[in-house]
């Protein structure tokens, strides 16, 4: 979206677009936007709802909120019911809803709804409300949307849709790694537990043979086919680790071959 916005406007916006990227934390993210947008614009609230291609609605993630009005952090929107998202999230096209009817639940008089995203797929929804009684702090609810704060609101929407690609990336990441460090702790206690019995075994029949206390050949042989049948299922445990940490690598490099390629193909197209 290359819109041409006030030199002020710019300005904001830089600032704005600055202290979303110094944080990879979707909620910081969300609220430093409603903030900005809130306190700027004068509205009377602003929320933010992140978005899956699957999901059946949007919950508020974000907000702000002037009194008296009633806050809708946490609330659930069916898409279902809120048409005006969903031609957002398909059209990535600001959509103006100039009137809700007097039954809104929330008092919203009109909407400027604006979907985030990150290499046109949707990822959010950004929705600046003025509401009926025209409290919010700069003037009255009633006056119209203006192009330039239509196109204001686009400018910072393409800065948060890919601060929020980033973060859930680096926080999918987070995830595994923590995943994989405490499947490595728990395959490292399983591995060294089942290492250690067969090898104790061994250790044991031997010693008992080095030191004469079979009480017979008979018994000295028992010991010697209990210490094989340990050293047997050793190696059979010790093949299963090796299996294992192979197929580990090999996924591990399969998983950055696509990466790259995945790399390689963002910088073509």
């Amino acid at each position: 979206m290359n819109h041409q916005v006030s030199a002020q406007s710019q300005k904001l916006l830089l600032q704005m677009g600055r202290k979303i990227r110094r944080t990879l934390d979707l909620h910081t993210i969300g609220q430093q936007t409603v903030n900005n947008l809130g306190e700027t614009l004068g509205l009377s609230r602003c929320i933010i709802c992140p978005y899956q291609s699957s999901s059946l609605q949007v919950k508020v993630a974000a907000e702000y909120c002037q009194e008296p009005f009633l806050p809708m952090l946490g609330v659930g929107i069916s898409l279902a019911s809120a048409p005006h998202i969903v031609q957002a999230l398909a059209t990535l096209e600001p959509v103006v809803v100039e009137s809700l009817g007097p039954d809104d639940p929330f008092e919203r008089h009109s909407l400027l709804v604006v979907a985030t995203a990150y290499q046109d797929q949707p990822n959010g929804i950004i929705s600046l409300h003025r509401c009926e009684s025209g409290s919010s702090g700069n003037g009255k609810s009633d006056r119209p949307w203006t192009q330039c704060q239509i196109e204001f609101v686009e400018e910072l929407a393409d800065q948060v849709g890919s601060a929020i690609a980033l973060a859930t990336l680096y926080q999918e990441n987070s995830q595994r790694r923590q995943e994989i460090s405490q499947f490595k702790k728990q395959f490292l206690l399983t591995a060294s537990h089942e290492l250690r019995t067969p090898l104790n075994h061994i250790i044991g029949y031997l010693q008992l043979t080095v030191d004469d206390l079979a009480d017979d050949p008979i018994e000295e042989r028992a010991f010697i086919e209990e210490a094989h049948r340990s050293a047997l299922h050793l190696s059979k445990v010790i093949g299963n680790v090796l299996d294992s940490i192979e197929s580990s690598e090999a996924c591990h490099t399969h998983a950055e071959l696509a990466s790259v390629r995945r790399q390689e193909k963002s910088l073509h197209q």
